[in-house]
Parts: structure tokens; C-alpha cells; sequence
């Protein structure tokens, strides 16, 4: 069993997540180990150096197999990131064949059209996701397998991003030694964890506050409708108190972790923060009501932002189930009663929805984890994934990325297959 498992891993802008873990009889998901270190080498989501990003990745899996070195990972689940994330809607006329009946194939055959839609050049389609079928222009249907007609019309949403997102992901992941699975964006990785169908079918807003962006996805009636991204994040919070309090931007972060809230009406006025000096400077003593309204003017800008993508999407009359909050900066003590009082929507918190099956593994049941608990959930689904049958690939790299580093990743591939 130790070698049936499999392995995710969230690269974020400021940490990277890894997660192993396999299903066990009940259905429940036993997590065998994790691990959280710094990143390097990306910005905003997007990998900048292939060979920082490849030694995160490594240190990440060393450090969670640190315990036991049976589970030899070799295969992961991976995410990928980045600002110029989209999506886009693309409907499919299919004629049925005289008196015959709709089966899998047709269905197969209509989603590897809709996969094969034209897109802007250097740019890809990384996940095709159904919304609705119509059979002879009559009401959706969710499944037409097993009716009969004349014709068939699909809607599908596309969701698109540069295709070096992917490419650089998967660099990484060779330079360190690993085999990438598949690829799969944030936004849908975080709602395979967080969100429940009901509130999928009712309509629902995830909206995701990593450090270096935040993505939002939009579903109704069980469907993904919208995704969207905004290059603003917890790091930009993080420097306006850097700003703001003239202090090292460490300090700002650590400020932001353990003193900061959303709402400067509701911090205590009698309360402040003593910050080192250094180098023979005063130390500075900042107010946590101050901290919070430099806090709260970003966060109000951010989701200023956040609900213009809500609003893009066509769905905001329909979003029953509100706006479900995950990701690291949704840890922020009173960020639901500001998102609450900016929307007007319902607000909960979004901890990863998994069957966990000990205490020591529930502790891991917070918003932090939601992609990578994401990516666990559809690796487990999928046999290819498995870490008990190891198959190396070589990729092939586009000729834009020929250049030194690249030179000597290609120079380490050999002398390794040649030991």
C-alpha cells in the first residue's frame, strides 16, 4: 500500500505545498505526509527561473518523505497559476444519424471538437468543462445519452491560458526528477476541495486569496460558468504596511500574520506593536488600528476588483450559496465581515471539504491547503497517478526556451541517464 500512493504539489508565489496520501476501504483519505517550504522563482503565480522552482519542488518532496523513503515518489499532481488566466464559452451543433441513439461516443467525439477549438497563438486550453446539452432546440438537458433526435447542441466553457505556464511547470518538475501528471489551473483545483454540490448547484463564488494573485470561479447548476484572475494578493498587502510603517518587508509580513485584520472600526485603539530598531534606530511602535486600516484599504481595492469579476460572469443574480473564501489570506481575522459588507453577499469560509480520518490529519483542514487537498482528490481518481508503476518522459522544449539554463538542464539529463 505504501507504493500505491500518490503525491500533489500547489507551487504558490511566497510557499509550496506537497501532499501524499492514497484512499483507503471507506472511501476516507489517509494523508501519509506533507510539507510547506519557501518558493523561489516565482512571481504572481508564474514561474520566472526553472531551476529555483525545480529546487523548491525537490526540497518540498524530501522534506515529506523525510520519514520514510518506501513511498519513492517519482509522479505528481501539479498546479499552475498566473494572471492571464480566462475562460470563454464554445457551443457544438452535432446532427444525429437518422433514428439512432446518442451514445458515449458521440459525446467523446463532440468534447475533442470542443478541445480543438482555434485559441490566440502561444496560448492553450487546459481544461473543457460541460455546462448543458439541447436536443432539437428543447430545454437543457444534463445527459442526453440514450435519446434520439435530429440534432444536438453542446455548451462548453474553455478554460485558457499561456501555454509556457504549463511548459515552464513541467521543466520543473523534470530538472528536480519528477514525472507531471497533469496539469490543473488553481481555481478549478480549489473548488474540487472546498466547495459542496449543493452549493453548485444553487450558484456560488470561490474566490481564492493567494499571495501573489486571486482567482475567482463561478458555478451554477452544478456547472463551472466563469474564471478569472486578479494580479493582486496577500504580498501587496504585505508592502503597503512595509510602506506605510516604514519597516523590512518581514517584518510587515509577520505584522500581517499575527496582528492584522480586515476592519479598522473593530480594532482595539489601545493596543500596539513594538518593531525592533535596527542598527541603532528607535524601535517603532505601531497600533493594531492603524495596522488594520492600511490593511483594509488594499483588501477593499482587491475586492472591489474581485466583484467586477462576478459581475463580468453574468451570474451575480444567481449566486444563491454567495461567496466562499479560501486560500491563505482568507485566515485574515475579519476579512468575511469586510467581503460581507463590500458585496452584500453570504460569506463562509472555505477549509477543505476531505474525509480525514484522525485528528492529527483534521489539523490540516484549513484554507491554506485547498488547492493542494484539490489536486490529492483528483489524483486519486486517476490511475495514471499512481506512484507504483514509475514512467519517465522527456519533453519536448519549445525553442523560445533554449538558452543557458536550459543548456545545462539538458546537460544534467544525459550524465544522468548515462550513470
Amino acid at each position: 500500500m505504501k507504493n500505491n500512493i500518490v503525491a500533489a504539489v500547489d507551487i504558490g508565489t511566497n510557499s509550496t505545498i506537497c501532499m501524499i496520501g492514497h484512499k483507503i476501504e471507506s472511501g476516507k483519505v489517509k494523508v501519509l505526509a506533507h510539507s510547506i517550504v519557501p518558493t523561489i522563482g516565482v512571481r504572481r503565480g508564474v514561474i520566472l527561473n526553472v531551476e529555483d522552482v525545480a529546487k523548491t519542488v525537490k526540497n518540498a518532496i524530501q522534506k515529506a518523505t523525510a520519514d520514510n523513503k518506501s513511498y519513492n515518489v517519482k509522479k505528481l499532481y501539479v498546479n499552475v497559476a498566473g494572471q492571464n488566466l480566462k475562460s470563454s464559452e464554445r457551443n457544438i451543433h452535432f446532427d444525429i444519424d437518422f433514428g439512432q441513439i446518442v451514445n458515449q461516443a458521440d459525446i467523446q467525439h463532440i468534447y475533442e471538437e470542443a478541445r480543438r477549438t482555434e485559441v490566440d497563438e502561444e496560448y492553450k486550453i487546459y481544461h473543457v468543462v460541460n455546462q448543458s446539452y439541447m436536443l432539437d432546440g428543447e430545454e437543457t438537458i444534463n445527459n442526453p445519452i440514450g435519446s434520439t433526435g435530429k440534432y444536438l447542441d453542446a455548451t462548453y466553457r474553455l478554460v485558457i491560458g499561456p501555454s509556457d505556464y504549463e511548459t515552464k511547470v513541467e521543466m520543473s518538475l523534470e530538472a528536480a526528477g519528477f514525472e507531471m501528471v497533469k496539469c490543473i489551473v488553481n481555481p478549478v483545483a480549489a473548488a474540487e476541495a472546498v466547495l459542496t454540490e449543493e452549493e453548485k448547484e444553487t450558484g456560488v463564488v470561490l474566490v481564492d486569496l493567494g499571495a501573489g494573485t486571486s482567482s475567482i470561479s463561478v458555478f451554477y447548476e452544478c456547472a463551472l460558468r466563469h474564471i478569472g484572475v486578479i494580479p493582486f494578493g496577500g504580498n501587496v498587502v504585505t508592502n503597503d504596511i512595509k510602506e506605510g510603517c516604514s519597516i523590512l518587508l518581514r517584518q510587515a509580513e509577520s505584522l500581517k500574520v499575527q496582528f492584522g485584520a480586515a476592519m479598522g472600526e473593530y480594532a482595539p485603539e489601545d493596543r500596539v506593536v513594538t518593531i525592533p530598531g535596527l542598527n541603532g534606530w528607535e524601535p517603532k511602535e505601531i497600533s493594531f488600528k492603524s495596522l488594520a486600516y492600511i490593511i483594509q484599504a488594499r483588501l477593499e481595492e482587491i475586492f472591489e476588483a474581485i466583484y467586477f469579476q462576478i459581475e463580468k460572469s453574468g451570474y451575480i443574480d444567481k449566486l444563491g450559496a454567495g461567496i466562499v473564501l479560501t486560500g491563505g489570506g482568507s485566515q485574515l481575522e475579519g476579512i468575511a465581515n469586510l467581503v460581507r459588507f463590500k458585496t452584500g453577499m453570504d460569506i463562509r469560509i472555505g477549509d477543505p471539504i476531505m474525509g480525514l480520518i484522525n485528528e492529527e490529519e483534521k489539523k490540516l483542514k484549513n484554507p491554506l491547503f485547498a488547492t493542494v487537498f484539490g489536486l490529492l482528490k483528483m489524483a486519486l481518481s486517476d490511475d495514471r497517478a499512481l506512484n507504483n508503476k514509475i514512467t519517465r518522459k522527456r519533453i519536448a522544449i519549445p525553442e523560445k526556451f533554449t538558452n543557458d539554463i536550459v543548456k545545462k538542464l539538458s546537460l544534467f539529463f544525459e550524465e544522468d541517464e548515462a550513470d
